[in-house]
């Protein structure tokens, strides 16, 4: 009896070891952890989407290991960020996000879930990744809205000087690398950076792909992703880059690019060039219902149902808004907004209005704000009038702003949160919340 019992504690002894070893904290932030299995899930999936991708892995795959992690120590720094403010993604929202994939790969929702299962892709993780990303882009917007500030007199002067933007449309598709540096960097740190990005480009002239040098070496956010920004209007293009843009070619990188954050190169891969746009604006009614400690998400929803209901029913839109709508300002007009160009809405807005036959009312839907039905009442093109060029000028702006505030916001976000690399028996460096230093690494978990 002795014997198989011996066994038996013995086989639980080195299960339980084994599922430790498996859950292995290898990264601590704040009250918060990364695991080992959190870690070799996500590298699973990763090395997945470049087989799928037909893509090769990056020859460095020490580097490409610690450049997941450090994408994962990004993704939990601002994910619980939201967390602290309240801000959620309901489940809703990703199979919206997911329905809108679909569409544009031009099969239904249960096709596109059927192909990623097909192709060896965890759906549950593929859900939870997305997620991720729709409260990332959500934080993200809300950092530059807060952060960037845009006066009359800097789009007056946009408008002065800056005319060409308004009669070209043109495209370029931007990768960029980032060596970044802390927010008060020594002499060695700032060299150290510069030689980073010295080398970037040496390897690059001697025939490396950019993406691969981004995955391996860039500090953005975007590194996982080559570094790739897409397919970008030059009112979208980041404000830093563009006076060397004009001396780029394509296929060719920039060179080296100084501001707060550290030191930058971008790759100007291909570019397009229409001339004589014309911007469509819409014109649009709506109604908004906010929660709050007596309303409930299900009570405002059903609200605009009942609301909806009368409405197609026969009652005028306008009457139902002035009684009910919260958006004070729109309901004394009957919940008229004004002509509108795209992008001046949050998503979720801008998703209705894009996707709303004409005249038709949509089905309650949430927003930061609140819960809405709206109206599209028409759409129109307009050519360079004082609106559109007052409008495109501050989007221009702010989005040629974004990248840089994020950098520095993802910046400081480190600096602020305890994070700490750690293995077992082992004393390891860490990123205290009051150390402003850029502290180096030591341990390589994948060793």
């Amino acid at each position: 009896m002795k014997f198989p019992t011996f066994i038996i504690i013995t086989l639980l002894f080195f299960s339980n070891s084994f599922a430790k070893m498996l859950d292995q904290v290898i990264v601590i932030i704040e009250d918060d952890v990364i695991t080992q299995s959190e870690f070799q899930d996500k590298l699973k999936f990763i090395i997945n989407q470049y087989r799928i991708s037909g893509n090769p892995l990056p020859n460095d795959r020490s580097s490409f290991r610690q450049q997941i992690l450090d994408g994962m120590i990004n993704i939990r720094l601002q994910v619980n960020y939201a967390k602290q403010f309240g801000l959620n993604i309901e489940e809703w929202m990703i199979d919206k996000a997911m329905e809108n994939m679909a569409k544009r790969s031009g099969v239904s929702l249960t096709e596109f879930r059927e192909k990623i299962i097909s192709e060896g892709v965890d759906y549950n993780m593929y859900r939870n990744l997305l997620k991720e990303d729709l409260i990332i882009r959500e934080v993200k917007r809300r950092v530059v809205s807060q952060q960037v500030k845009v006066s009359k007199k800097e789009i007056q002067e946009f408008i002065k000087h800056q005319s060409h933007v308004f009669k070209e449309n043109n495209q370029y598709k931007i990768s960029m690398i980032l060596a970044s540096i802390s927010e008060n960097p020594s002499i060695q740190e700032k060299t150290d950076a510069k030689n980073k990005i010295k080398m970037v480009r040496d390897k690059f002239s001697n025939g490396e792909k950019f993406s691969d040098l981004a995955r391996n070496y860039s500090d953005s956010g975007n590194a996982l992703s080559g570094g790739d920004l897409g397919w970008r209007r030059i009112t979208e293009v980041p404000q830093m880059f563009l006076e060397e843009l004009e001396n780029v070619n394509s296929g060719k990188i920039s060179n080296m690019i100084e501001n707060n954050n550290g030191y930058y190169i971008f790759y100007l891969e291909d570019k397009k060039v229409v001339e004589n746009i014309k911007i469509e604006e819409r014109k649009v009614r709506h109604i908004l219902i906010k929660t709050n400690a007596i309303v409930s998400d299900e009570m405002a929803e059903n609200l605009l149902v009942e609301l909806k209901n009368r409405i197609e029913n026969g009652e005028p839109f306008s009457d139902i808004a002035r009684a009910h709508s919260e958006d004070t300002i729109s309901a004394s007009s009957g919940g008229d907004l004004d002509w509108a160009a795209s992008g001046s809405y949050v998503p979720e807005f801008e998703d209705k209005i894009d996707t709303l036959e004409l005249n038709k009312v949509s089905e309650p839907f949430l927003t930061q704000f609140g819960w809405h039905i709206l109206e599209v009442l028409d759409k129109r093109n307009q050519d360079n009038t004082e609106t559109v060029k007052m409008n495109l000028a501050k989007r221009y702006i702010t989005s040629s702003r974004a990248d840089e505030v994020v950098d520095a916001w993802l910046i400081k976000l480190k600096e602020k949160n305890y994070i700490k690399y750690v293995t077992e028996n082992t004393q390891k460096k860490s990123i205290n919340k009051k150390n402003n230093k850029k502290i180096k690494k030591s341990w390589d978990p994948f060793s």
